[in-house]
């Protein structure tokens, strides 16, 4: 069994949303540069300017909905993550315990679990992610968690914990 307590830490939680939701966040860039296709044609073939200028501000607020989303989610989950947390590692599975709530997500109901520098990703499935910070774990203590889910195939053999 491994038990370590969490401080909340915005920057973290900010990057666990941008990993877990890093194709929809592409998806959002790559429209943003489509829109430049019609800025441009509309701009040098076109006698109308406006309309150009229409599809960059539509451009620009595509290229800014990312960016909204993370502080969005930050937000919202802020809640629940703001707070410290206890982990405990068991051979019963993860559990959450803060002055909030009290959580046991049991090992059959993770499908893997993704290191990511100073967190790991415990992933129910591909869009609903546990982040559990790891900055304060010794290098045993990352090494024997690791071990922990290696053991129980989450982790790939050859990935590494690091903060």
């Amino acid at each position: 069994m491994i038990s370590f307590e969490t401080q909340p830490d915005r920057r973290l939680l900010a990057e666990a949303l941008r990993r877990t939701m890093r194709w929809a966040l592409r998806l959002f860039t790559a429209c943003g540069f489509i829109l430049l296709l019609p800025a441009a044609v509309t701009l040098f073939l076109g006698d109308e300017p406006v309309v150009a200028v229409g599809w960059l501000v539509g451009a620009i607020i595509i290229w800014a909905l990312p960016s909204l989303l993370v502080r969005s989610g930050v937000r919202a989950s802020w809640k629940l993550y703001g707070i410290p947390i206890a982990w405990q590692f068991s051979a019963e599975g993860v559990r959450m315990d803060s002055a909030l709530m009290v959580s046991l997500i049991r090992w059959e109901a993770l499908e893997s679990v993704e290191p990511i520098p100073g967190q790991l990703l415990l992933k129910v499935n591909r869009q609903q992610v546990i982040p559990v910070p790891i900055a304060g774990l010794t290098p045993a203590d990352r090494d024997t968690l690791a071990g922990l889910l290696k053991g129980r195939d989450l982790l790939p053999a050859d990935a590494a914990i690091t903060v």
